[in-house]
């Protein structure tokens, strides 16, 4: 549905009786239907037959699942102040002691935003270059070694230390080089953390106040050790600042301008929020940005044509730059970025955006929803509508390119596409994660031949607060 057919519909008024809903159960409702790591394909697939906007109920508690693109900007642009986070993830991490910016409504998400922000600035981000460049050599030389006998390999285990490594060393300044270690160490522990997260934030009833099982012992484990490490070198980097008080007004990391930023007494982060903050910035470097790089290799495997095509790009800008990648050689990487945006739009890393209706509120479609409505938003669905994008399930760069967007009717990046939120609540790190994705596909499409093993797995779409690749496996073979 276009916006402009939305406006026409403003006058015709709904209430959440009105909303089509699939059949569910006696008490449980939809519950029994829901999985929570195939949530997000389980709602596209009942948008495709009960419409742009209906509802699901679990327990009792109603939700409403919006997909239209115009409506689904339209909300994201009402957050913080008309749509806050849901009260029950809010509930979840605050039990966990992990309660940040990802999870914070109203004054509270406005103050810790303010203290995060400097860090992700054009100024931090280019001095965070080398590092970068660092990092991408070493996973380049993790490569070479894990292809020596084997060109087959699941290489999203790679991506993760790689950018658990970046994530860390960013942050907090402090490498874990898991890299070079095959260790269980934070890794692991992160991916403890985030699928648990995900079950509990949709669970109807809070069991694990009574009871708790294997896994949710798990994530009390694995929570402590994070939380221990990120507070160790919290307590290291205040003794940093105090000795050294230049570093107050050019830190170099993450954690060091979190602290300085909070110098104020009424202002100050606690440690509770810095720990809460530091493990949101390891969900978006390490998860986030880990599976948008694995799904790029995905698409990569079965188009060489389009990695010649990034090959040829990267050698053009580096013979540009005197044979060195720079920060302003990325920037210059157009097609490769069309291949990223081309990938989030098949394979977004978050397909999905829940919140809760802070007042009454009428939707753009007309229907009103009383305060405290539960909201779904799908944000990759308008990627696959074919009146929208021709061809929705081919995948195609070119579509993203200059000279193929000036034609269309509906530009993509404005209406259509939100792999990065939007309104306030945009995510800061954009730029960190597609310097981090140029940097790894242009140094893998020069080095390897990206391609399918004999007989691979069928690869699947799980959902745990992002959505990665499941039985991810692909062929490397040195160039």
């Amino acid at each position: 549905m276009t916006e402009s057919v939305i406006r026409s519909n403003k006058e015709t008024k709904r209430t959440l009786e009105d909303l089509p809903q699939p059949k569910g159960w006696p008490l449980l409702g939809n519950f029994p239907q829901i999985n929570n790591t195939k949530l997000h394909q389980i709602l596209e697939q009942w948008s495709r037959e009960f419409g742009d906007t209906f509802k699901f109920s679990i327990a009792g508690k109603e939700y409403v699942v919006i997909s239209d693109p115009a409506a689904v900007k339209d909300l994201l642009r009402r957050r913080p102040k008309s749509i806050n986070r849901t009260s029950n993830l809010e509930k979840v991490f605050k039990e966990l002691g992990i309660h940040g910016v990802l999870s914070a409504n109203g004054e509270s998400w406005k103050r810790q935003r303010k203290l995060i922000m400097p860090a992700f600035s054009k100024k931090s981000l280019t001095s965070f270059f080398p590092l970068l460049e660092q990092t991408t050599s070493r996973l380049q030389q993790r490569l070479i070694k894990r292809t020596a006998d084997n060109h087959d390999i699941a290489i999203h285990d790679d991506l993760r230390r790689f950018t658990v490594d970046i994530t860390t060393s960013l942050v907090f300044g402090h490498d874990t080089c898991l890299l070079e270690h095959d260790g269980d160490g934070l890794q692991k522990d992160l991916e403890v953390i985030f699928p648990q997260l995900n079950r509990r934030t949709k669970m109807p009833f809070p069991y694990w106040h009574y009871f708790k099982m294997k896994q949710d012992h798990e994530l009390d484990r694995s929570l402590v050790k994070v939380k221990t490490y990120a507070l160790d070198i919290v307590d290291q980097i205040r003794d940093e600042l105090e000795k050294n008080s230049q570093l107050a007004e050019a830190p170099e990391n993450i954690l060091q301008a979190m602290v300085a930023a909070s110098d104020d007494d009424n202002d100050r982060l606690t440690n509770e929020e810095l720990f809460a903050n530091i493990l949101t910035l390891l969900l978006a470097g390490e998860d986030t940005t880990s599976n948008l790089i694995a799904w790029m290799l995905f698409f990569l495997s079965q188009k060489p044509d389009v990695q010649d095509k990034i090959n040829a790009e990267a050698n053009k800008i580096r013979m540009q730059n005197e044979g060195k990648t720079t920060v302003e050689g990325l920037d210059q990487l157009k097609y490769l970025e069309a291949v990223a945006r081309e990938t989030l739009r098949l394979k977004s890393t978050v397909p999905m955006i829940s919140g809760e209706t802070v007042d009454q509120m009428t939707l753009p479609d007309g229907t009103e929803l009383p305060a405290g409505t539960g909201l779904f938003m799908l944000t990759r669905l308008g990627g696959m509508d074919e009146t929208i994008f021709t061809g929705a399930e081919q995948f195609n760069p070119e579509r993203w390119l200059e000279a193929a967007m000036t034609t269309e009717a509906c530009p993509h990046k404005a209406n259509n596409q939100f792999p990065f939120g939007g309104g306030a609540r945009h995510c800061p790190g954009e730029g960190l994660a597609f310097m981090e994705v140029k940097m790894v596909i242009a140094m893998i499409c020069q080095h390897f031949t990206i391609g399918l093993p004999t007989n691979p797995p069928v690869v699947e779409e799980e959902f745990a607060i992002t959505m990665r690749p499941k039985n991810l496996v692909i062929k490397l073979i040195p160039r």
